[in-house]
């Protein structure tokens, strides 16, 4: 054996022979779709140099695997070919199918190493698919053949192995069981004109309807049942209409394929209206779930808000609609996908490309929307609650899944932040557990005057406002500070416990209006700071020099 043997000289070598034994290709092609007879020839290459098996399968040289395969589905097969010679074989791989509706697959040339290679290259597993196409009938012993050219590079002997299959196909589309047969199982045994398809096919559809009516009339109203108190008379009306629909529509998909076989149509026919009634079955099915689904998460949330301490109300809405539009529209899309018999994995695999370049290219959107899940399911504030956001009011108008609608403190503008600075912000919720609130109101007496009397005057004020809490058990009492001694005058602070933070402006103002009122009735007039002005005489001039 030359060791120093290329890859280049081998595939030389090989081409040359190829075009020799290209003839004797095809009249092994020919010969193995005949009676089975021998299976392995060979020139040169003995039967103990190589050795090519499918455990599991394979029980003799001259014996053909038998399989089963169903329309539109495949079977695999692993070819095992072990070296057991000193030199370089190269292994091709030649499919025959004997029928147009049952193919091998192709498979690319192989290189074996010579026996005891370290690296274990002297055995090929090479795994062998046959397929069998979505629109075909049933149908026995339809042949196909793998040939496999065994050569020896270094010395151009060769050997030609043949494994043979015989496939019985086993259609879906198969109507011969199902001709003329009530529910596609018992025998039309009725008399003329009778004895005709469309009898059971007539009444198999009513069976399949009174199976429908039934099922309408015992389970849409235990589950309408489920519905609570608080569904609307139309909801619950349109909670029925929808189940129903639903019902007769799954009913008719479902008996369109039976039906079909039942006429004995055409297995073109019953492929092509399989696939578009089960289309329209995923597409009505998915939105009939949608409607029905919104009607029990808008009842279940109406109810669990009217619970006490309850965190869930009606503001989760969104959040539990885009997970179910989600979880609809892809399982949706692949359940149609799937009856097009199209391969998901590619799809997935470039979904998760382009969702890794969304989420590399839209991370702020996505911190937004992230957020907003957040936001949702903790809940740091509801809709109509006052929240201080970096010391500025603002009053929750709605939570979405992108952004906060809150209105201004005076209601007189719509605010809309993204979530995502929502949820970083540090926020005081004034209305999430009581909506008391202690209110400062600063306010300057002069210098010259009682700070008792000015105290006294102004207490009053806070225990004749209606608006001030007097449960001195549960909220702190109203007090004076004396806060700062400023240019003009003291500066003092009232501090009050008001009952809703919600009108806070409004009961400052009006305090700050009747503390300037009593004040001044009481001669304290608020201090202001004073520039006095005075002309002097008989200056004397200026007589020095420079």
């Amino acid at each position: 054996m030359n060791n120093d043997f290329s890859d280049y000289d081998r595939t030389n070598l090989f081409s040359r022979k190829k075009a020799a034994i290209l003839s004797l290709a095809i009249l092994m092609t020919a010969a193995c779709l005949m009676p089975l007879g021998t299976a392995n020839e060979t020139d040169a290459l003995e039967p103990t140099d190589y050795k090519v098996s499918t455990p599991g399968y394979f029980t003799g040289d001259d014996d053909a695997i038998d399989i089963a395969i169903g329309n539109g589905h495949s079977r695999t097969v692993t070819v095992y070919v072990q070296n057991y010679t000193s030199s370089i074989l190269d292994v091709a791989f030649y499919t025959i199918d004997g029928t147009t509706d049952v193919h091998g697959e192709t498979i690319e040339n192989l290189t074996l190493m010579p026996a005891g290679d370290a690296q274990k290259r002297d055995l090929i597993k090479q795994p062998y698919t046959i397929s069998v196409k979505d629109v075909t009938a049933s149908h026995k012993d339809a042949r196909v053949a793998l040939n496999i050219f065994i050569t020896n590079l270094e010395d151009d002997s060769y050997s030609i192995h043949t494994i043979k299959f015989n496939v019985d196909v086993v259609s879906s589309f198969d109507t011969s069981g199902s001709f003329n047969k009530f529910l596609g199982i018992i025998d039309n045994t009725l008399p003329e004109p009778f004895d005709n398809p469309i009898v059971p096919f007539i009444v198999t559809l009513a069976i399949f309807f009174i199976i429908a009516l039934l099922v309408i009339k015992l389970c849409v109203p235990a589950l309408s049942g489920m519905l609570n108190e608080t569904t609307s008379d139309k909801d619950r009306k349109r909670f029925k209409t929808l189940l129903t629909l639903g019902v007769m529509i799954a009913t008719i998909a479902l008996f369109i394929d039976p039906g079909l076989k039942i006429l004995g149509a055409d297995i073109n026919w019953i492929y092509l209206v399989n696939k578009i009634s089960m289309t329209l079955l995923v597409v009505t099915l998915a939105l009939t779930i949608w409607k029905v689904y919104m009607i029990v998460v808008e009842s279940m949330l109406t109810k669990l808000g009217k619970m006490d301490d309850s965190k869930i109300d009606l503001s989760l809405m969104p959040l539990f609609a885009m997970f179910g539009k989600l979880f609809l529209w892809i399982g949706g899309a692949a359940a149609i996908l799937h009856i097009f018999d199209m391969d998901l994995s590619g799809i997935l695999i470039s979904a998760g490309i382009v969702t890794l370049g969304i989420t590399l290219g839209a991370q702020s959107v996505l911190s937004q929307f992230f957020s907003g899940i957040i936001l949702l399911l903790t809940r740091p504030f509801s809709k109509g609650d006052y929240v201080l956001i970096n010391d500025v009011t603002h009053i929750v108008k709605d939570v979405k899944l992108m952004y906060t609608e809150f209105l201004g403190d005076e209601k007189d503008r719509i605010i809309t932040m993204p979530n995502n600075a929502v949820a970083s912000a540090t926020i005081v919720n004034m209305s999430k557990y009581d909506k008391a609130y202690r209110l400062y109101i600063n306010f300057q007496i002069p210098y010259d005057v009682d700070i008792k009397k000015a105290e006294e005057i102004v207490l009053q004020i806070a225990e004749e406002n209606e608006h001030v809490l007097h449960d001195y058990n549960r909220y702190k009492r109203p007090v004076v500070k004396l806060i700062e001694f400023q240019d003009a005058g003291i500066e003092l602070r009232l501090d009050v416990t008001i009952r809703d933070f919600a009108k806070k402006p409004t009961i400052q103002s009006d305090l700050k209006k009747e503390l300037y009122v009593k004040l001044a009735e009481n001669g304290i007039e608020a201090p202001y700071n004073r520039l006095d002005e005075r002309i002097l005489d008989n200056v004397p001039e200026d007589n020095g020099t420079a």
